[in-house]
């Protein structure tokens, strides 16, 4: 719950420009709970999740993802060097909600189509990150293209 509260605070501009020691210590607590806690947790969890081999590559995938991009937010932020260090924290938090979107897939395709369990659980591991991380891409691209 950490990173997705903490995160969620990240991006809100009157927080981060009004309130910017709030922003340092609420990132500072995504940081510490992503790269200590959260993250080290997730990719052991990877090693045990159901799926098979499928599943369990598609978890640990996720979790070192997770892991590096905030470490590369984190490193930039560091640097000062904001534009990037917002870019990597927010494919970051992409990571992170896709313990919501995971959810949401998994509703909808058992609502719509009814597979095999089994096979859902391998379908939305992938489904619970990859298209988040596709739309962040999205948005940053889109983003460069307005600023250029």
């Amino acid at each position: 719950m950490i990173p997705l509260l903490a995160g969620f605070t990240q991006f809100a501009g009157w927080i981060r420009k009004g309130h910017p020691a709030v922003h340092r210590w609420m990132g500072k607590a995504y940081v510490l709970t992503v790269c200590l806690v959260t993250g080290p947790a997730s990719l052991i969890m990877a090693l045990y999740a159901n799926g098979g081999v499928t599943s369990r590559m598609t978890f640990a995938t996720l979790a070192v993802l997770w892991m590096g991009t905030t470490v590369m937010g984190w490193r930039l932020a560091m640097k000062r060097r904001w534009g990037a260090h917002r870019e990597w924290m927010m494919r970051s938090y992409a990571l992170t909600l896709s313990a919501i979107t995971l959810r949401i897939w998994k509703y909808v395709i058992v609502m719509t189509f009814a597979p095999p369990p089994m096979d859902t659980y391998r379908l939305v591991a992938w489904l619970g990150f990859v298209p988040n991380l596709l739309v962040v891409e999205w948005i940053i691209r889109r983003g460069r293209g307005r600023k250029g």
